[in-house]
Formats: C-alpha cells, structure tokens, sequence
C-alpha cells in the first residue's frame, strides 16, 4: 500500500483533475485509503466528477508504474516533491482555497520565503516597464524579501533578473513540467534562479505549456506573496487573473501608472481606479505591508563602471558596451556599425554580456545597458 504522500503525488498525475476536484474528493471521502478504495460510482457521486473522469481515478490509483517513473524522473532532474503533508510546504500557500497537493521544486523552499512578494504584467513590455519591474526586483530583494513571478518574457523575467542582481531569492512558478523550460530561450535564466531560489510547478514533470495552465497557475504566484504588483497590463491581460486570485486570497495588490496613451497602462490604471495601492517605489510596498525597511544600497554609476571594469572584459565586449545606453536601446545591426564588428561577432558577444547580466534584450533585438 502506498503512504499518505505517496498516493497524494498520484492524485495528482491523474489527467484533467484540478486542484479544486482533488480537495473535493479528499473532503468527501476522509482519506486518502478510502478514497483509494472507492469504485467509480462512489467516485462519481462526489459534486464536479463525471463519469469519464471517475473512470481515470479509478485506473490512475493503481497505475503504481507511473508513480515510480514519475518519482525516477524527478530524481534524475534533480527536483523534489512537495506535498501538503511535508513540513517544507509553503506555509502562505496552505491557506488559499485550492493548495496544490503537490508541488515540483528544483532548487530550494526557505521558511523565509514567507515573506515574499509577486511582480507579474505583460510578455509585451516597454523599456520602461522592463526597467521598473527590473528595479523594484532589486530593491525588494536587497531587502531580504523573495521575488515571485511566472518566468514569462518581459515584465515577470525583468523581475527575476532584477532579485538576482540583487543577490537575492527569486522563485519562479511555471505552467508546464520542469522537464522542460518555458520559454526555451530563459534555460539560463531559470539555471539562475534555480541556484538563488526554486523552480516550482503543480504539474507532472512531462507536462506541456497548453495555454489553460498558465492562468491556474497565477493562483499559486498569489499564494506564495503577501502582495502582487502589477507593472504594465492591457485590459485583458493574465497579469489582471493573479490580481483577481490575490484579492480572493487576501492578499495585497499594488499597481505601477505607465503613460496614459499606453495600451499596457490600461490594466493598470484600471486596477488603480478600484484601490489598488499605487507604487512608485519600494518603499510604498513596505509601508503598505507594515514591514521594517532595511538601510538601501543602491550603486551609482560611478560603482556601475568600477564593477565593469573590475570584471575585465575582453577588448570585443568593451567596444560592444561603450555602444549602449539604459534608456536608449539599440538594434544589433546599429551596434555592429558603432563597434565595427561583425553581425556574427556582436551576436555573441551580446550573449555574454547578457550573461554576466552586463545588458538586456528587448523585444525585436534591442539591447540596453544595466545600471
């Protein structure tokens, strides 16, 4: 017979049950052992269980091969499973209607990470809203609070980026499987937040990035915060979903004014207009939150250059980095012509400086620098 955690684990690798069902059937049964051993008509007896899907519990519960495989998969990836009955379960994510039962962690989950807060908005973003959820990442992070976001391009990267400039705890929740990483172009990033934070997902680890999973999964970006800042969305964005979990939450919900002329500034503004708390710095979070902000310690530029020049970089990335600016970006073939390098030569060099976090690609191949 399996162990509570285990059969909690195979729960959820059953195909098309959600969260909310899983909990459904835990009240209505008791336990895991009678739920084990319930026929398809007991099962379908519980409210939101079709007869389809009672048939698949009944055939997942004794399909012991997939658990194994599963659990072989996870060790091999070098993740870790999570489930409501471990002490090292997040602590804020037990208290939200639908915990998941279990969680898949690739890296670490700290008692500390308790005190976190969420930035997430749009894939589409402005040099600006890059810049701003890139610099509140840092400023949280400096003072001692885990960063929580989705992964996703734009705003919820700039966010992960900014905590881990910061030397701080960054957790990222994603929508498919850790088999994987999505999007394929944010491995390395996720290899960073994987060694100064943790991977996490509610899904089986050969799971694909099917668009349904990702607004299920803003509900656990909520869940781990004690507040969720929203930095650019239109007016039918995914960020405004995790806005909506956080207030059925409980939790707090902070907003950041863009242009008035700007699509990704209608979501916002709108949050805005109903309460949303408006923040044009870190400090707003904090006092909002009742928490003891830490003594800041932000770099100049004078420290930005001596940092640079500390690292000693080759002659090639030098001449690429004299060529860019933070508030202006630039095209790559723009930076061939000004450095007088080749296309091929400026393309990898720009990878490097990309990954000693030196620079930043914005959407159609432009580059800033980092301050």
């Amino acid at each position: 017979m399996l162990s509570h955690r285990e059969q909690l684990i195979a729960l959820n690798l059953i195909p098309g049950i959600g969260s909310l069902q899983l909990q459904r059937l835990l009240t209505a049964f008791g336990d895991t052992d009678r739920l084990w051993k319930a026929t398809v008509h007991e099962l379908q007896q519980v409210e939101g269980i079709t007869s389809e899907l009672a048939r698949r519990i009944a055939a997942g519960v004794r399909d012991e091969r997939r658990l194994a495989d599963e659990l072989e998969l996870a060790a091999r990836a070098g993740v870790e499973l999570v489930t409501l009955d471990d002490d090292g379960y997040p602590q804020p994510l037990r208290t939200i209607s639908d915990p998941p039962l279990a969680l898949y962690v690739r890296g670490t989950l700290e008692s500390f990470d308790s005190v976190a807060v969420s930035i997430v908005g749009t894939r589409r973003a402005s040099l600006y809203g890059t810049q701003s959820a890139e610099r509140l990442g840092y400023d949280l992070a400096l003072r001692g609070m885990t960063v929580v976001s989705g992964l996703a391009r734009g705003i919820d990267a700039a966010a992960h980026r900014g905590a881990l400039k910061a030397s701080g705890r960054t957790l990222a929740v994603l929508g498919n499987g850790l088999s994987s990483f999505y999007p394929p172009e944010h491995e390395a990033l996720a290899c960073e937040i994987a060694e100064c934070g943790a991977l996490i997902s509610e899904y089986p680890m050969r799971t694909q990035p099917l668009p349904h999973h990702f607004p299920r999964r803003n509900r656990i970006i909520s869940g781990l915060s004690l507040g969720v800042v929203i930095v650019e969305a239109a007016t039918r964005s995914g960020a405004l979903i995790t806005a909506d979990c956080a207030l059925e939450q409980g939790r707090e919900v902070f907003a950041i004014p863009g242009p008035m002329t700007a699509v990704t500034s209608q979501g916002t503004h709108q949050l805005l207009k109903q309460g949303a708390r408006l923040v044009t710095s870190v400090e707003d979070i904090l006092e909002e939150l009742r928490l003891t902000p830490q003594p800041i310690q932000r770099k100049t530029s004078a420290d930005a250059a001596t940092s640079t020049e500390a690292i000693q970089l080759p002659e090639s990335e030098r001449r690429v980095l004299a060529c860019l600016r933070e508030d202006h970006p630039q095209y790559i073939d723009v930076i061939a012509a000004q450095s007088e390098l080749g296309l091929p030569t400026v393309s990898t060099v720009l990878l490097h400086l990309e990954l000693k976090r030196l620079i930043h690609q914005l959407p159609g191949k432009q580059f800033v620098r980092v301050g």
